[in-house]
């Protein structure tokens, strides 16, 4: 059977949809969103609401934009090297503020990592591992299958699921253990398309297929003008690639 893999859609609902008709021509079991729905892009309301659309086949976990919307926002981010301005601070309040109660009660609700069996097979499901205290560990967009061995000791799967750092990576540990992130769907840091994977299971046979697509870039770029959140300029050229 087929599963797929999603994270950091970032607000962009453009993209979301896009992949979600995508999903539908594939015939997918479970979607797997490893969090981060949220936060940056223009439609975090309308990406929630989406998404609960999907409840009987969704697995979700909460990543670091869900928890400041839940919990506040942390002084510093990335590794403590970015002290949050009050520019910051006003986009973190219009997120929140153009989400629904029922929406905030919904990301509430999810796990900050959880632990599924799908066809026998054990799969850790993550935004970003963390460590015994539940705080991520260092940001590392290229980690090798050392460093994933050790960033996921405390957890035990056959396939370690996790986003975060918006580059798709796939890796296959000589001991037959998948780490798999699938990329960011919505943000398009790198290019002018969004990324998500297929994972398959037959039996004890895994497989995996990274995806990439195109969608309607222009409407998420232009949606930054109707909706002028703060920091819209920053938002839309770093994370959106408007001046490519």
């Amino acid at each position: 059977m087929k599963y797929a893999v999603i994270s950091d859609i970032h607000g962009n609902v453009f993209a979301l949809k896009k992949t979600l008709e995508l999903l539908s021509q594939e015939n997918v079991s479970k979607i797997i969103c490893l969090g981060d729905a949220i936060g940056i892009g223009t439609r975090s309301e309308e990406c929630v609401q989406l998404l609960k659309q999907y409840e009987d086949k969704l697995i979700y976990v909460r990543g670091n934009h869900e928890d400041r919307c839940i919990f506040g926002v942390p002084d510093y981010i990335h590794n403590g090297q970015h002290k949050m301005t009050e520019e910051d601070l006003r986009q973190e309040s219009w997120i929140k503020e153009h989400l629904s109660k029922e929406s905030i009660d919904f990301i509430s609700k999810l796990p900050q990592e959880t632990s599924i069996t799908l066809e026998g097979i054990k799969i850790a499901v993550t935004h970003y591992p963390s460590d015994e205290n539940m705080e991520y560990r260092e940001f590392n967009l290229f980690p090798s299958i050392p460093e994933l061995i050790e960033y996921f000791k405390k957890y035990d799967a056959d396939i370690y699921l996790y986003g975060h750092t918006h580059t798709p990576k796939a890796n296959l540990s000589q001991e037959g253990k998948w780490y798999i992130n699938p990329g960011t769907l919505g943000t398009t840091d790198f290019g002018d398309y969004g990324t998500y994977g297929i994972i398959t299971i037959d039996g004890q046979n895994i497989s995996y297929v990274q995806k990439a697509f195109y969608y309607d870039l222009k409407a998420a770029l232009d949606d930054f003008e109707i909706m002028n959140p703060p920091r819209k300029d920053h938002m839309r050229d770093k994370f959106f690639g408007y001046k490519r």
